[in-house]
């Protein structure tokens, strides 16, 4: 259904390049412990940093690129040059003898891979017209289905051995170049005409709504990739296959649901979808550390449910913003505030691992609960807020 979606769109050129952007970001998360640690020697804490290094560029390359968005015209032309430089940066991954040359490909593949998501993001709102909810709701799904294929296929290629994990990322990129060569104009003529078009709008408090939502959603989700991950090897001996199957049970729902959950906020808005999803998704997210092997199965399912009521809502209130004159660089700090967040993840993670770590076991359950109390507590505290903000005049 969500696939049809996309394909009949007139837009489907944005989506399908939001797919194929995203699949090599998980490709290389079953692996992490092989491919950093086993590879080149390193700790838990440099597996923590791959994960963490190119998300630091891309925080500060977005909001570079943001400021200069009135200049950059047609974002076709960026978006080639930026899946290109990508494709290099994983084929130098795969070919580097030294932890500190995997880093710097990887800074390099965060300062060019998290702006040309943001463009995407900004060219799919450009040309959405009056159904934002649904053509942004199939951008997301887009967007989950990638890091969904890329888990299973990133597990698959990583026992394969060699470089192909990383050449297959590099390919990967050079098609969605192409693609991006193609696809609808994104010319800043075809924006809204209202408010203050690029600048985001700071001192504007309901800017502020949708950051600490990205910021502690991601912070989960790089909880997620890095420590739950190394959790799963450790612990319950699953091997890169098994733990990519179970990143892809999370992320499938998550995909599924994220173009349907877009049209119903359309309806209902996404005022109640947003609080719900980050209520469920807390309690879940907290029984990780309790849940038998058995029943991990069915608690990725229930994040991925969830995780849609998040996500397709949380752009859609972005989109909101920017028509109510808040500026298109609401697309750029959301970004930055989420990749905060995964930032600070995988480092807390790291951190939190070696802290509970004194009988040579790390206390992961008090680890998965903590995050899963913090997500809950946020949704609890910014009902109020929100509810003022959804009900003021468009």
């Amino acid at each position: 259904m969500v696939i049809v979606g996309v394909l009949m769109s007139r837009h489907w050129f944005l989506s399908v390049g939001m797919f194929l952007a995203l699949v090599p970001v998980t490709l290389l998360v079953p692996g992490l412990d092989e491919l950093v640690s086993g590879r080149f020697g390193g700790s838990e804490a440099a597996a923590h940093g791959f994960m963490t290094v190119n998300m630091l560029a891309g925080m500060i390359a977005v909001p570079l690129f943001m400021r200069r968005l009135r200049r950059l015209g047609d974002l076709r032309g960026w978006l080639v040059g930026f899946f290109l430089i990508d494709a290099v940066s994983f084929a130098g991954m795969g070919r580097v003898d030294t932890l500190g040359a995997l880093y710097a490909f990887r800074a390099l593949d965060g300062a060019v891979h998290l702006p040309a998501v943001t463009l995407l993001m900004v060219a799919a709102n450009r040309t959405a017209g009056e159904r934002r909810g649904a053509s942004l709701g199939a951008l997301a799904s887009a967007l989950m289905l990638g890091i969904t294929v890329g888990s299973p296929l990133g597990g698959w290629l990583v026992e394969r051995g060699g470089t192909a994990v990383f050449d297959a990322g590099a390919a990967i990129f050079l098609v969605a170049a192409m693609l991006a060569a193609f696809g609808p104009s994104t010319d800043p003529a075809t924006d809204v005409q209202r408010g203050s078009r690029y600048r985001w709008q700071w001192r504007r408090p309901e800017s502020w709504i949708p950051l600490g939502y990205a910021f502690m959603d991601r912070f989960s989700i790089g909880i997620f990739v890095s420590t739950f991950t190394i959790f799963l090897a450790r612990e319950h001996q699953v091997g890169p296959a098994g733990r990519g199957w179970l990143v892809a049970l999370f992320m499938i729902p998550f995909a599924a649901l994220c173009y349907p959950v877009g049209r119903l906020a359309e309806r209902v808005g996404w005022f109640p979808l947003l609080v719900a999803g980050n209520v469920a998704f807390g309690v879940i997210f907290g029984t990780y550390g309790f849940v038998p092997r058995d029943l991990l199965p069915v608690s990725m399912v229930l994040s991925g449910v969830s995780s849609a009521f998040i996500f397709a809502p949380s752009l859609l209130l972005v989109s909101e913003l920017v028509r109510r004159g808040h500026g298109e660089g609401m697309f750029g700090i959301f970004q930055v505030a989420g990749s905060f967040g995964f930032l600070a993840g995988p480092i807390a993670g790291g951190i939190l691992v070696a802290l509970t770590s004194a009988d040579g076991r790390p206390a992961y359950e008090a680890i998965f609960a903590v995050v899963g109390f913090a997500e809950l507590l946020l949704a609890v505290a910014s009902v109020a807020l929100l509810r003022a903000f959804s009900r003021q005049p468009a």
